[in-house]
């Protein structure tokens, strides 16, 4: 399933899986779901880091708009595609990235009704740990320390829903996931 909008996606969640209770579960009525929300380019604006990073470093005027009609692959073809996926493996990188507009409100909500994870692949970036963990408890101190999974491979999740804005994660995963619209993933196919 495609997602766009943010608030909206994430209020809209508990609806729709109310009304569609994931399968082999108690009813979704019944009882809070368990819902799993990556952080970058679902609630951390890292894309925008990234592709700023990028351009100053490279002498480029990427811009979001073109990584969303042509991807990433044709845009930036060997060397430079390298150089772009180093960037966030530098210190501070993750420590001060911008929040996406309504996440928070729109998480804070649905923990009133629901338990919600926040699962990050940080094993992609050992070194972004603690600076992601310093960056949820600033950002969103409503989600206690014990709900935050870094890990590489999100099938290890036991969650209801997974919102992620990259559709790997679904391999394996047994509940419902809900494929968050960013640039990089413009022009893939929903499921």
């Amino acid at each position: 399933m495609w997602a766009n909008g943010v608030a909206a996606v994430l209020v809209l969640v508990s609806i729709v899986l109310k009304a569609n209770p994931p399968a082999n579960r108690l009813s979704a009525a019944s009882r809070r779901l368990r819902i799993a929300v990556d952080m970058d380019e679902v609630i951390a604006d890292s894309f925008s880091k990234h592709l700023s990073q990028y351009n100053q470093r490279a002498g480029a005027n990427l811009t979001r708009e073109m990584v969303s009609k042509k991807g990433l692959d044709e845009l930036l073809p060997g060397e430079s595609r390298d150089n772009f996926n180093a960037i966030p493996h530098a210190p501070g990188f993750f420590a001060d990235l911008e929040v996406i507009a309504g996440s928070q409100e729109a998480l804070l909500e649905l923990s009133r009704h629901h338990d919600i994870y926040i699962a990050s692949a940080a094993m992609e970036v050992p070194s972004s740990f603690a600076e992601k963990f310093q960056w949820m408890e600033k950002n969103f101190p409503f989600i206690p320390p014990s709900r935050i999974v870094f890990c590489g491979d999100k099938n290890i999740i036991h969650a209801d829903v997974l919102i992620d804005d990259r559709s790997r994660h679904f391999k394996g995963f047994r509940g419902t996931g809900i494929l968050f619209t960013a640039p990089h993933n413009a022009t893939e196919a929903a499921d």
